[in-house]
């Protein structure tokens, strides 16, 4: 069975037009750092001049004097210019132009601790993780700074952020020592409880990962306000545990945690079709083959849950049911098979990322020439957290560049000006780039698996010929053929709470997930 963990946040704002935006977040105080007597004292003056202008919300015209002064040399070296340099990343904040911000902030960061600003910036950095959270560079920004760095009521947040990077990029343990360090009481706790919890499973650690994920079950069931989120996580760690005592083949477990999922869950058909293969693996055929009647049910007849058919065929061929094996793998093939070759057109006929991410976009957008099927993979590839969130980052890098060309101010002509829309447009580039080439392996990755999926089929297809030629060949040999299971509990539940009701063709709601499927073995026939 193949498991699927999920893991989990963007925002916008901006004006731009003197007299620029309000303060977003507490700005730090403006304070001078020691300046050397024997300072330019021409470039001082011009810095006093656009701290005032910054004071008066005068952003546009502190933003040409401070790049004035960062333009002087490459490498900013006096205290002068290193406080011009990290202004005007705050300055360029404040005019909703977080990409350009976040570019002289980053000389600051390049610079280290012994930037006189080094430590302050870590505070913005923190902003424009809610604003630009798709940029690929702005988390290993953040990581190269120590917690204590950073304001104390942005900790919290941060240790998740960089623990999740580090995990990201396969430190697992050096994430943990991040993770870890998110208390209970923070709103991020539920995250990196679970982020913990599959970490773990990431080391193949199964005991502390189920000890992360009932720390996290009990952070839900013990909040005194329980919000969407927290009624999430809690779905989120009863299914993690159900996994975790899958992998460990501890299935009657597996089996319990699996069933609490609650049926109004976004999480309870994930937990529906991964109990299936536990059923199957305690040799429950009825309730494996139950739990597959109700994904083939009307309400669900847009998922994509290719791998139902192949364990349906799995259990008919476990009970020498071929007839009905072959049935299966038919249907199988018939629904996958022009899935695959449709997706696999798509993907080889753009070489290039960028056409292909462009070519996606109006693809989904038009919402024609592609079969439904497709169209809910397609949607399936642009709801991945990590496309998504780059789709956001285009969409804003787009938005501060029409920012500065409809402006009809001075300042929209400026030598910053054009530089900024020259740097946002290269780095826009490279995200849509990114974004085609992590589209185009989603989707190879829906070739890959289905082509293992087909490639399984073809194997009981065969298999399937090789028993019946065995059975026709004991048969006229006149020896018997024994391969019978034996069925683990009863069939139909007898307690007081349930009822055994035959099946008439017409779906129910209130019967999805308690179906059983009558199958007798063939074997020994």
């Amino acid at each position: 069975m193949q498991l699927r963990w999920s893991l989990a946040i963007c925002l916008i704002l901006s004006p731009f037009a003197a007299p620029l935006a309000a303060f977003a977040q507490g700005d730090d105080a403006m304070t001078f750092a020691p300046v050397n007597v024997e300072e330019d004292k021409e470039a001082k003056a011009e810095l006093e001049e656009s701290l005032k202008a910054y004071k008066k919300r005068d952003f546009l015209r502190a933003s040409l004097i401070l790049y004035r002064l960062v333009s002087r040399n490459e490498v900013a070296v006096t205290p002068v210019e290193q406080k011009a340099e990290y202004t005007l990343g705050k300055t360029l904040y404040r005019l909703g132009l977080y990409q350009a911000a976040l570019n002289f902030f980053d000389r600051v960061v390049q610079a280290g601790p012994q930037h006189r600003y080094y430590k302050a910036t870590c505070k913005w950095l923190y902003y424009l993780s809610r604003k630009i959270s798709g940029d690929p560079g702005l988390l290993e920004k953040i990581a190269q700074y120590k917690l204590d760095d950073c304001p104390v009521e942005f900790r919290n947040e941060l240790a998740f952020l960089i623990g999740q990077h580090h995990y990201k990029k396969g430190a697992v343990e050096t994430g943990l020592e991040f993770l870890t360090q998110v208390p209970t009481t923070s709103r991020y706790f539920p995250k990196a409880k679970y982020l913990t919890g599959i970490s773990y499973v990431r080391m193949e650690q199964p005991k502390p990962a189920v000890e992360a994920f009932k720390d996290l079950l009990r952070a839900t069931v013990d909040a005194s306000d329980v919000t969407e989120d927290l009624r999430y996580f809690n779905q989120l760690a009863v299914l993690s545990m159900a996994r975790v005592f899958y992998s460990t083949g501890q299935f009657r477990q597996a089996a319990k945690y699996y069933d609490q999922v609650p049926l109004d869950s976004t999480l309870w058909l994930d937990g529906l079709f991964e109990s299936s293969w536990t059923f199957f693996r305690m040799n429950n055929h009825e309730k494996a083959l139950g739990n597959l009647h109700t994904l083939n049910s009307p309400f669900f007849k847009d998922e994509y849950v290719p791998e139902a058919g192949i364990l349906e065929a799995v259990i008919f061929y476990s009970n020498c049911n071929y007839d009905k094996t072959r049935e299966a793998i038919n249907d199988f093939r018939l629904t996958y098979e022009p899935l695959r070759d449709e997706i696999k057109g798509y993907i080889d006929s753009f070489a290039d990322p960028t056409e292909f991410y462009e070519f996606l976009g109006k693809l989904q957008d038009s919402g024609s020439a592609v079969s439904p099927r497709v169209g809910q993979i397609l949607n399936a590839a642009f709801q991945d957290k990590a496309l998504k969130r780059i789709n956001a980052y285009v969409r804003e890098l787009d938005r501060e560049i029409d920012l500065i060309r409809r402006s009809k101010s001075s300042w929209a002509k400026s030598q910053l000006a054009q530089l900024i829309i020259q740097e946002t447009e290269v780095i826009k580039s490279i995200a849509v780039h990114e974004a085609g080439r992590l589209a185009k392996a989603r989707l190879q990755r829906v070739v890959d698996e289905l082509n293992d999926l087909i490639s399984q089929s073809l194997k009981i297809e065969f298999e399937v010929a090789s028993a019946e030629k065995g059975v026709l060949e004991n048969r006229l040999q006149g020896a018997g053929f024994v391969n019978k299971r034996t069925r683990s509990g009863p069939i139909y539940a007898t307690d007081d709470e349930h009822v055994y009701w035959p099946f008439t063709g017409e779906y129910w709601r209130d019967e999805l997930g308690y179906y059983l499927y009558t199958i007798k073995s063939e074997c020994g026939r």
